[in-house]
């Protein structure tokens, strides 16, 4: 594992929790037993277990990616894994839904047998853009 830049848990735009670490040192975890070491905020480690990688990225120089844990696919690459997902839920078809409802008519027209109330603001009670 490389010595200068130790795996941490990072938050992905997605808001997964993910590893990440030096693509070498991921990819030779993910061929192993998939166990990474990772070094927490507080300073302490834990392990973490690797399930796929993401897309590499370049932090200073260094090749670096994201460890999902398994299960936890990269959003980038889920067009490799939509075969794993369920199948989405057929469409709703709200036409069935509408035609066995009640015809309840339109809206009724507006009661005439009280007047509107009369504006009781001032000329400083007018809109102003900004």
């Amino acid at each position: 594992m490389s010595e200068k830049i130790p795996a941490r848990f990072r938050k992905t735009k997605t808001e997964k929790w993910a590893v990440m670490a030096p693509v070498e040192d991921l990819e030779a975890a993910l061929a192993a037993d998939g166990k990474v070491d990772v070094q927490k905020k507080n300073g302490d480690w834990s392990k973490f277990t690797v399930g796929s990688l993401g897309k590499p990225f370049d932090v200073d120089g260094i090749k670096m990616c994201y460890g999902y844990a398994p299960g936890d696919d990269d959003p980038q690459h889920a067009q490799s894994s939509q075969s794993q997902r369920p199948a989405k839920p057929a469409p709703i078809d709200l036409r069935e839904e509408t035609e066995s409802m009640p015809d309840l008519g339109s809206a009724p027209a507006r009661d005439e047998s009280e007047p509107l109330p009369d504006y009781q603001g001032g000329p400083d009670d007018e809109w102003t853009e900004f």
